[in-house]
């Protein structure tokens, strides 16, 4: 897997290594127009999440995931 540092806007949907209250994630990560985090899954066995407004402070964006066994993007 690669990650990309740097120009991690999360608007788009992609697929980012994130950190949310100590717990490191891969997950869809996309900024809704009400602020709101929505954080989904490519594997169906999990939920989606979505981070309230209260919660962004505990969420970090580590990177962009750009290639795992195959282009990511």
């Amino acid at each position: 897997m690669l990650n990309k540092t740097k120009g991690t806007a999360t608007s788009d949907g992609g697929v980012y290594i994130i950190n949310y209250d100590g717990e490191l994630f891969i997950k869809r990560v996309q900024k809704q127009l009400d602020g709101l985090v929505a954080i989904t899954s490519d594997n169906r066995n999990y939920q989606p999440m979505t981070i309230p407004l209260e919660g962004l402070a505990k969420l970090k964006i580590i990177g962009r995931v750009v290639w795992s066994g195959h282009p990511m993007i």
